[in-house]
């Protein structure tokens, strides 16, 4: 165990003040040997646009702080990434047995117990949309059917109007078409008449060309 934590306190993941106070020194600064943020975990970060808040949902499922959180214990595999998967697992429980106040069940518990919080979160979440999604159809099928019902009331509406158009239509050309065949009577028929107006008026013109004007009358 000794060489390891010289490995590591070589590598910078721990620090010892003394020979002499070697387990007290590695008990209280192993925990705080990798600095970081609070909370820097693949859950922990949100994608792009997201408004995923991890300390409500933990609140929210009633996970109070632990020991040893998860994150800290992933900030620590994070520091160690450089190593193989056994000569890590080797120095984290190095780091373990060096620190009487944490064990590894204490970050793999709130582990557990978050990951069980993001579960039921991630129901809750897919249950909210999938009630979005109901209500939503419907209202879409409320529009759809609204559409319908106006569209074929404004179409029939539509075919009622054209069909007066053609009604109309049919009716002013046959008006249109009788008085212009009356007023063609009517002109025709006056045409005859002044014609034979005219004609008669030169025969009795043509009396006084035959035989004079008339005498006048004698006044009383």
């Amino acid at each position: 165990m000794k060489g390891m934590l010289d490995f590591l306190e070589k590598a910078g993941l721990v620090r010892k003040d003394a020979p002499a106070q070697q387990d007290a020194t590695v008990s209280h600064s192993v925990p705080n040997a990798i600095p970081s943020p609070e909370v820097v975990t693949p859950m922990a970060t949100p994608a792009a646009g997201a408004t995923l808040k991890l300390d409500d949902i933990y609140a929210n499922a009633g996970i109070t702080g632990a020991v040893y959180p998860a994150e800290r214990l992933l900030r620590l595999v994070d520091g160690l990434s450089a190593m193989d998967e056994a000569t890590r697992a080797m120095a984290i429980k190095a780091m373990d047995a060096a620190d009487e106040s944490w064990t590894i069940d204490d970050p793999l518990t709130d582990a557990s117990a978050k990951v069980r919080a993001l579960g039921a979160h991630a129901e809750h979440l897919q249950f909210t949309l999938q009630a979005l999604e109901a209500e939503s159809q419907t209202r879409l099928d409320a529009v759809a059917a609204r559409r319908e019902q106006v569209v074929g009331d404004i179409r029939k509406q539509i075919t009622e109007l054209e069909a007066l158009v053609a009604r109309e239509l049919t009716r002013a050309a046959q008006e249109t078409a009788t008085q212009e065949a009356s007023l063609k009577a009517a002109k025709d028929q006056t045409a005859r008449e002044l014609e034979e107006i005219s004609r008669f008026s030169q025969r009795l013109r043509g009396l006084a060309v035959q035989f004079g004007t008339p005498a006048s009358t004698p006044q009383e």
